[in-house]
């Protein structure tokens, strides 16, 4: 990838910043396409939002085209309040969605330094759970492929009541669900949408961008500390728990 689509370079600021962020955090909420994998490939997004697009122009749904935008995104800028009056509709969405999103995780690739980032966030005793407005059972899925199911244990928060909630409730609902005080949590989150559920739920967020226009979206959302790359996050880690002599 090159520079001028790259991420720029957190800042020494930034990088202390993160690492404030890490070492206060006892519970840490991580998104999960983004922060631990890219889940579609370009031709996957698009044949996945193909069929979701299909489906929706048959009951009279009409969703823009635009290229490159993965298939939960293309239902996030629906207003899904329309299909509440189609609840047959939305429940073939869900599981056209479901359906995608499990297939995708046979071909998901791990975003740099996200495997070890989770083990060592685990093997340090911090608590660890995924929020997203994908699918818990891809989420469950992908971890097992990854041998990480052990980190999150069974703490896996994905989409609720259909497409009722894609995904703003999923940060709220796990940190109840650890007895975890917001003030002492960290969102790992990709999209605005993380960055705004992580506001509701009253925690600290930590923006990750693989791409510059992902870097962009955060910035304009209000993302306080966006970084391109995991890497200080896992250095931060292990740096702030190494045995004091």
């Amino acid at each position: 990838m090159t520079s001028s689509t790259h991420p720029p370079e957190p800042t020494a600021d930034e990088l202390a910043g993160l690492r404030d962020l890490v070492a206060a955090a006892k519970t840490v909420i991580v998104g999960f396409d983004g922060p631990l994998c890219r889940l579609y490939d370009p031709l996957t997004a698009r044949t996945a939002a193909d069929s979701l697009t299909a489906l929706l122009a048959e009951h009279g749904v009409p969703a823009g085209d635009v290229p490159g935008r993965t298939p939960l995104a293309l239902l996030r800028s629906l207003t899904l309040g329309a299909l509440d009056d189609d609840p047959a509709l939305s429940t073939a969405l869900d599981e056209l969605l479901t359906g995608s999103e499990v297939a995708a995780t046979l071909t998901a690739r791990p975003s740099p330094y996200a495997d070890n980032l989770v083990r060592t966030w685990s093997a340090v005793g911090t608590r660890l759970a995924v929020a997203t407005g994908h699918s818990a059972d891809a989420v469950h899925a992908y971890l097992a492929g990854r041998g990480l199911t052990a980190c999150f244990g069974p703490h896996v928060y994905g989409r609720t009541d259909g497409l009722t909630h894609l995904g703003h409730d999923a940060p709220p609902r796990a940190l109840a669900a650890l007895g975890a005080d917001p003030a002492e949590a960290l969102v790992l989150g990709s999209t605005p949408e993380d960055l705004r559920a992580a506001r509701d739920a009253g925690a600290p967020f930590l923006g990750y961008a693989r791409d510059l226009p992902a870097y962009d979206r955060l910035r304009a959302a209000g993302a306080p500390l966006v970084t391109g790359t995991l890497e200080p996050v896992r250095q931060a880690v292990w740096e702030l728990n190494l045995p004091r002599r």
